[in-house]
């Protein structure tokens, strides 16, 4: 396979592979009821997609996996834990911006629960688990090392103590 060097070979091609791209997604959500997007740029940068639901569905979906998933990545505990903080920093300025902006279009009325912002408090929890068990992972395989590396190491030759 190499790149079609003929600007108007290269727009037919292109037209004809997003086609074929397209149908062979839409077979595959229809197949295995996966949700499935696919998103990209024609070679003149207009915006291409075929989503088996709407594409915020699917870009949301894959933003909250990443969310729930990105702490396993890192290199350190602190890492994520540090990530986690400033989430929580971000979300609480969104929730008193809400708060602020309630008062001020609805003053003297109660201001109702938010329900997005509880169910951000319940995933933040669910990481900070994640994080906290890594955490003690971690410092059981330091321990283990440490363990380890206070056992005498033989020398080849060296008797360990049974006799043949």
């Amino acid at each position: 396979m190499k790149y079609v060097e003929s600007k108007e070979a290269r727009y037919v091609t292109f037209s004809k592979r997003k086609a074929g791209l397209f149908r062979k997604a839409e077979e595959f959500s229809t197949v295995t009821g996966a949700d499935v997007g696919v998103l990209f740029f024609s070679p003149s940068g207009k915006p291409c997609s075929y989503t088996s639901t709407s594409v915020e569905k699917i870009t949301g979906k894959f933003r909250e996996w990443k969310q729930q998933n990105t702490d396993e990545g890192k290199s350190s505990v602190f890492e994520a834990f540090d990530d986690l903080c400033k989430y929580k920093q971000d979300e609480n300025e969104k929730g008193k911006s809400r708060e602020l902006r309630y008062k001020v279009m609805y003053p003297g009325v109660e201001i109702p629960p938010d329900k997005e912002r509880l169910e951000k408090l319940v995933e933040m929890k669910l990481r900070l688990d994640k994080i906290n068990e890594a955490a003690k992972n971690h410092i059981q395989a330091e321990r283990l090392k440490f363990d380890l590396n206070i056992v005498p190491e033989y020398e080849v030759g060296e008797s360990s103590g049974t006799h043949h």
